[in-house]
């Protein structure tokens, strides 16, 4: 009697903690394991109150994901008549997806951050690039 009891009181921990592990079974977890999500906007340079320039750019995320830690490969390119800037790959982000579809990312070296929230089918949120130009509002949709 007490070994099938301690059975069932096993049975019962594997089923709370196993799904835990396991990204997607958590039904209020979203796995974007794999994804690629892409975004375009303007970021506005110049003097506080003064005459500025926007640069169109595209911001890629190519997502890792293990539970609830999350790793992205960032492509960032600028494109202009003028100037051709890319770099593709060389930002790595670390960060956490919350059970409320929150995701807050950044780069070791503080060259990119993003935090913002999944919406339906669309990951919205602010971009700061060198903490210095914080775009908001910025909605990325997935590529693949």
């Amino acid at each position: 009697m007490r070994r099938a009891r301690h059975l069932a009181l096993l049975t019962l921990l594997a089923l709370l903690v196993l799904p835990a592990c396991l990204p997607g079974i958590i039904t209020r977890l979203r796995n974007v394991h794999g994804q690629t999500w892409a975004a375009r906007f303007d970021v506005a340079v110049g003097p506080t109150g003064g005459p500025t320039v926007r640069f169109p750019v595209d911001l890629t995320l190519t997502f890792r994901q293990t539970g609830a830690d999350v790793a992205a490969d960032a492509s960032l390119e600028y494109d202009s008549p003028l100037l051709r800037l890319q770099v593709d790959g060389l930002i790595a982000l670390t960060g956490r997806l919350g059970f409320d579809d929150r995701l807050d990312l950044e780069s070791r070296s503080g060259l990119l951050t993003f935090e913002g929230r999944f919406v339906r089918n669309r990951l919205i949120g602010t971009v700061a690039i060198a903490g210095v130009a914080p775009v908001g509002n910025v909605a990325f949709v997935r590529v693949r």
